[in-house]
């Protein structure tokens, strides 16, 4: 992501510890400065309540957490980092998403105008089933349980705060995942947990459509969809497909949907190579190039276009692989290890 201190512009990382996330500079080409980090913690449960931190806190006025009475290391616990969560054509803005096993917290991520300190604003809280950064400095989340499901839009003011909210109409399901359609800037696609495809127009907030996909992969999570003579093209993952698969393991799958017919077709499923095991743990999709970490410890990279596995990174030291992403703003892949090391790859 970009980063401006000081006038200068410049391409910098973010990574995510456990309690921890910090932002990287580069000093040259094999060295890398931390200029700043964020902790998190969470104050107990009697505290926020008297202390209003919740209510109250879009009203502090330099974006950070409310400052309270003296406490106690009992009155306040870290909050893991589940998620980082990257704003497209933002700079010096990220957010993360904060929890235990699920999303409860949603913050976002900056330092002070001098840039001399670190800055977080909490944007929402509950029970936050899913959360993408979109472009035009926007956020969206879906929150609540089956019955009061809400899908948020939320745009950043230049400091960081939320400037204003927009609800879209639910699909009354839980939905997992968010992707903004490429070719369709306003139009916004969710996968939910009953494998339906939902479209919904960004401008109005209007519900446009509810697809079934099939119940061939239950749980597929969406990364990328593309819009294109009046299809809609999109990339599923599938967590859960079994390695017994006749053609391999699949990792991800192409499928083509009419949005006025509501009819889907699968188009190409990405395996591994014979030889290889494992199934999806997590990946990324950017342009038309997909990267995996498998259950094998191995990331894999597939050409969309190509229908095929065109790269593999085993396991480097025997430490196995535990997160890819796709750099946003080069051609870069970013792969990280069990054990807090980060290998930066020009692919």
């Amino acid at each position: 992501m970009w980063w401006e201190r000081a006038g200068f512009k410049e391409p910098c990382i973010i990574t995510a510890c456990e309690y921890v996330v910090s932002l990287w500079k580069p000093l040259n080409t094999w060295q890398w400065e931390k200029l700043y980090s964020w902790h998190f913690t969470e104050v107990s449960q009697n505290l926020r309540a008297e202390s209003g931190l919740y209510k109250h806190l879009h009203s502090n006025v330099d974006g950070q957490l409310p400052k309270m009475g003296p406490t106690t290391t009992q009155d306040r616990t870290e909050v893991p980092v589940l998620q980082i969560v990257p704003v497209p054509d933002v700079c010096n803005l990220v957010c993360v998403a904060l929890g235990n096993l699920e999303i409860r917290e949603i913050r976002a991520l900056l330092c002070s105008s001098d840039g001399k300190r670190e800055k977080q604003v909490l944007l929402s809280s509950g029970n936050i089933k899913a959360v993408l950064g979109l472009t035009e400095r926007r956020l969206v989340s879906s929150s609540g349980t089956l019955c009061d499901q809400q899908v948020e839009i939320m745009t950043f003011a230049e400091d960081g705060g939320s400037k204003e909210k927009q609800f879209l109409m639910s699909p009354e399901e839980t939905v997992l995942t968010f992707a903004q359609v490429q070719g369709m800037q306003e139009a916004l696609l969710g996968t939910t947990m009953m494998n339906n495809i939902v479209i919904w127009n960004l401008k109005t907030g209007q519900l446009l459509k509810k697809m079934h996909i099939g119940d061939s992969y239950q749980a597929s999570v969406c990364h990328k969809a593309y819009s294109e003579m009046g299809l809609l093209f999109v990339v599923l993952s599938h967590p859960c497909a079994k390695e017994s698969e006749p053609l391999g393991s699949p990792v991800f799958q192409l499928i083509v949907i009419n949005p006025k017919t509501s009819l889907s077709v699968g188009v190409v499923l990405y395996c591994l190579p014979q030889g290889q095991a494992g199934r999806f743990l997590e990946g990324d999709v950017k342009d038309h190039f997909a990267a995996s970490v498998l259950t094998s410890g191995t990331i894999a990279i597939w050409d969309l276009l190509l229908d095929h596995c065109t790269a593999l990174l085993p396991p480097v030291s025997d430490q196995h692989w535990s997160f890819v992403k796709w750099s946003g703003i080069d051609s870069h892949l970013l792969a990280g290890q069990k054990d807090g090391n980060i290998f930066v790859y020009r692919y």
